[in-house]
């Protein structure tokens, strides 16, 4: 069976096994992915998740040799096109961490990567278009432009959406004067880390939770960033209050869907250039254009090597290295305007600091002589 077809029987995953499996899995998006590509393996193998455990136990040779033949079966399809070559790959990761997970040893993981076909190591994806994304937000609701928004400006991985609360947005600034937000990615995880929103994406979440709160959801700092639609009728008062949070594999529902509706997906394949996980590619593509590199990354919630033990950049840092990237991370135009006119009155604020920082400069030099308007003037004394 080619790994990206559904099993037709989930249910071979019952049972302990498959506890610790999935205990090993943080993301509930690759939890789905691997338990459909672990399932598929088992109905090679025609056994349940326990039976073959404890037969791997027993007989690790013997498991080694289904999981061989499984994988040369895989490869076969990717040499005839069927899959890609880097699916192979992939298919033996669930399996591998199932026999890793139950302490199944004896199995010679070395020798079956070496039959491992060459794969390319990177999406064929593109970033989106700033026209593309003003397209989207033109022809979308209020909670689509939000989250779409939110992942432009600040890069997060979709299995964030499973985590992020209206209380881990904080402004910096108010009103005219905000500059970004504040964003804490997946609170009190061991992967929890920092990034910044723009004063769009913040404006425009800033709009839905009110939505939310005129229909009589009560908004608090638990309160889930996405939530489930519901209805606008006098009936409804009660699904409106009780939100359900917008799940990671409906937010990517939601993004495929709305491609499909607005013309920018327009054929079935399996790889797609333009997908959600392009909205990532957009902040980094975008931000590393007057950011150093290594804040992007750390942004990102990005590895950095040996440098996650030494580069320690304190938050302001970060802010003022995002700043930069600000008016490249707005989408709207209006938006794009208003961050354009702030940051003229930045400069010409500063410009004037500047000139005044001259001109005591060179009343300091002449001993407080200061010519203006062509007629000498003392500092400190009327003319």
């Amino acid at each position: 069976m080619p790994a990206g077809r559904k099993p037709r029987d989930l249910s071979l995953l019952e049972g302990k096994a498959t506890r610790l499996f999935l205990e090993a899995i943080k993301s509930s998006v690759t939890q789905e992915v691997y338990k459909r590509r672990l399932a598929t393996f088992l109905e090679y193998a025609a056994m349940d998740v326990d039976s073959f455990v404890t037969k791997a136990k027993v007989n690790p040779r013997w498991a080694e040799d289904v999981v061989l033949n499984y994988l040369l079966d895989q490869k076969e399809g990717a040499l005839k096109k069927e899959i890609q070559a880097i699916t192979v790959g992939n298919v033996k990761k669930p399996v591998k961490l199932l026999l890793e997970m139950n302490d199944v040893s004896g199995i010679n993981w070395k020798k079956i990567s070496r039959i491992m076909p060459s794969a390319r190591r990177y999406a064929i994806d593109r970033a989106p278009t700033i026209e593309e994304l003003r397209f989207l937000l033109s022809n979308t609701d209020l909670r689509f432009q939000a989250i779409l928004l939110k992942m432009t400006s600040s890069g997060i991985r979709l299995g964030a959406w499973d985590y992020l609360n209206w209380g881990h947005v904080q402004p910096i600034g108010k009103d005219e004067d905000l500059v970004a937000a504040r964003l804490r990615v997946y609170a009190g995880e061991p992967e929890e880390y920092l990034t910044f929103i723009t004063p769009e994406a913040y404006r425009r979440l800033g709009q839905y939770m009110h939505l939310r709160a005129s229909q009589g959801e009560k908004i608090s700092k638990d309160s889930p960033l996405a939530r489930n639609v519901w209805r606008s009728t006098k009936d409804s008062t009660d699904e409106a209050k009780n939100p359900e949070r917008l799940q990671s594999s409906g937010v990517k529902r939601l993004f495929e869907d709305t491609l499909w509706k607005l013309g920018l997906r327009k054929e079935k394949k399996k790889r797609h250039e333009f997908s959600i996980h392009s909205v990532r590619k957009f902040f980094k593509t975008r931000a590393e254009q007057v950011m150093k590199p290594i804040n992007v990354e750390t942004l990102m919630g990005h590895s950095v090597g040996i440098s996650d033990s030494y580069y320690r950049p304190t938050e302001k840092e970060l802010l003022e290295d995002y700043l930069k990237a600000v008016p490249l991370l707005t989408v709207s135009e209006a938006d794009e305007v208003r961050c354009e006119s702030r940051l003229s009155r930045q400069e010409l604020e500063a410009r004037l600091a500047q000139l005044e920082g001259l001109v005591s400069q060179l009343v300091a030099e002449k001993g407080g002589q200061v010519l203006v308007q062509g007629h000498s003037r003392t500092e400190g004394t009327s003319r």
